[in-house]
């Protein structure tokens, strides 16, 4: 199974399932975190620990390991070490998990309508959803099928899932990339309300939107990981960041 049907099958999981208690929610707690490529290290010994409801963001050189990092917390790598979910591994909170990155997999010949009802894969009030989904698409694009929607338009449909199954984690990856500015705008702003009820893990390249809505940052350097507390009291931009440390 490759990286985009993995994903697919994180949307296509079992939503039904019952959740976890907000109340009782803490962290994603990384505990000796190992890995290497062909015997060459990517992390040594790696600890951290990304509280809830806070925006979490990974910062990095190329090369450095972001993709592999998030990678490891989706149990899409083998690695040494333990990364646990509230105290849980992956596997006992997967249907609490969703992941929007640069180009979510969709399926081009059906409808935004028959996406969502596909990716959703649990029961859920037709009218509802559809009122939902109309407050980011009109219904004159949701009739239409996914592939002449243009790419901000599917971005859109993506935020839709994070609207209706408003999963404990969300991790987003590159998701600002070629979006115009008044969708970033809209985007950031969901993206903030969202971390009011999710832990959220998020990592790209265009620090000038991430700048104004990170809680907690991450920079990953020689191996390891340095985590700067509190980003927003700080008064410090991600370039900022970028340029001191890295």
């Amino acid at each position: 199974m490759n990286y985009l049907q993995i994903i697919v099958a994180l949307f296509k999981y079992d939503r039904s399932s019952q959740k976890i208690p907000r109340e009782v929610l803490e962290m994603i707690h990384v505990k000796g975190l190992t890995k290497a490529y062909r015997q060459q290290p990517i992390f040594e010994d790696l600890h951290i620990q990304m509280k809830h409801q806070k925006i979490n963001f990974i910062m990095g050189k190329n090369g450095s390991g972001k993709t592999t990092f998030m990678k490891c917390l989706l149990q899409l790598e083998q690695y040494d070490g333990e990364i646990l979910y509230n105290d849980q591994p992956i596997d006992q909170v997967r249907h609490e998990i969703q992941v929007m990155y640069d180009d979510t997999p969709l399926y081009m010949n059906l409808n935004g309508y028959q996406n969502i009802r596909l990716l959703l894969n649990a029961p859920i009030d037709q009218k509802k959803c559809e009122a939902l989904a109309r407050e980011y698409l009109p219904h004159e694009i949701l009739k239409k099928k996914v592939k002449h929607y243009s790419y901000g338009q599917k971005k859109k449909l993506s935020f839709i899932f994070i609207a209706l199954t408003k999963p404990t984690y969300l991790f987003l990856d590159e998701i600002s990339n070629g979006l115009d500015y008044g969708t970033m705008m809209e985007l950031k702003a969901m993206i903030k309300k969202w971390s009011e009820d999710m832990t959220i893990i998020a990592t790209g390249h265009q620090f000038e939107f991430y700048s104004s809505i990170v809680d907690e940052l991450f920079i990953l350097k020689d191996k390891s990981m340095i985590q700067i507390h509190d980003f927003q009291e700080k008064g410090e931009d991600l370039g900022d960041m970028y340029q001191a440390f890295l």
